[in-house]
């Protein structure tokens, strides 16, 4: 039966081919073969090449080599005096070229008022590169319409683009469409689904995913009950970061596990006693028949 909120031995699992209901446990998370579980990578990253020749092929209008070199600059690699000015010249090459990172790039700095075109102009650099496949940039649209920055607020839309950025392994976006499914935001409320997600983001290191599984498994969520293997290993996961409260709640868990093995030796020694009853106890004496009731007439 699929319980009312989600969780339950058989949940309802919706897809593009429709809806089904199947048992929870047939849920896995294969990661080697799942997007949604590798961080999207920049294909042109700065990997060190000289600047002196990015230089020269940038002045040429490569703008592979432009994007490089603005990433430098940015950065204050390769030799370069950091500067965002002369990181959004190179940008604007690359992005006008019609290369998606360097528009996110690009938007990020218009963004922060790094480059001329304020928060309209960053939205228009955004939508570019997540059209392109960019799923930072999708992240931060879904960001902007969920708080009102230059757009109108809509859950609806935030939860669209948190999705697009969500299936290509961002583990903030899959974070934040964990809650919206939780709470109903955006999206139908769907707590099973909320779960996947945050385990998703939780397994692409986002630490406040890490903790927020944790402490599903530690106190069960619903119908969810309590796991603490699986919140032990979260829970120590977070803490090994520095986390102060997953290290509290990794004691309680402690705590909980003693409790645990102190409960089953004692039921253990009762289960002897029971042993010993049941083999001494005397066995139950013959009967006499019921009496009978006399009635008077």
């Amino acid at each position: 039966m699929v319980g009312g909120s989600g969780f339950g031995p058989a949940v309802q699992v919706c897809d593009e081919a429709g809806c089904r209901v199947q048992p929870r446990e047939a849920q896995t998370l294969a990661i080697g073969e799942d997007e949604r579980l590798r961080r999207q990578a920049d294909p042109d990253l700065y990997r060190g090449e000289p600047v002196a020749g990015l230089r020269v092929a940038a002045a040429g209008r490569d703008p592979g080599a432009a994007y490089r070199l603005g990433q430098a600059y940015e950065f204050g690699a390769g030799g370069l005096p950091r500067s965002t000015g002369q990181a959004a010249r190179q940008y604007e090459v690359a992005a006008d070229a019609g290369m998606p990172f360097a528009m996110f790039r690009l938007g990020r700095l218009v963004e922060q008022g790094a480059a001329p075109g304020g928060r309209a102009r960053a939205i228009q650099l955004y939508t570019r590169a997540a059209q392109g496949g960019v799923a930072q940039a999708a992240h931060n649209l879904g960001f902007l319409h969920l708080d009102g920055r230059g757009v109108p607020r809509d859950m609806d839309e935030a939860a669209r683009w948190f999705t697009q950025a969500a299936e290509r392994g961002v583990a903030e976006s899959q974070y934040n469409l964990a809650l919206m499914y939780f709470r109903g935001e955006g999206v139908s409320r769907r707590p099973y689904e909320a779960l996947q997600w945050m385990r998703r983001s939780a397994q692409n290191g986002f630490l406040p995913a890490q903790k927020a599984v944790g402490r599903v498994y530690m106190t069960g969520l619903e119908e969810m009950g309590q796991d603490l293997g699986e919140a032990r290993s979260w829970l120590s996961l977070a803490a090994s970061r520095g986390d102060a409260e997953s290290r509290r709640w990794l004691q309680q868990v402690d705590q909980a596990e003693r409790a645990e093995r102190d409960f089953q030796r004692s039921l253990a020694i009762q289960a002897q006693q029971t042993q010993a009853m049941w083999a001494s106890v005397a066995l139950a004496a013959a009967l006499a028949p019921p009496p009978v009731t006399v009635i008077m007439y």
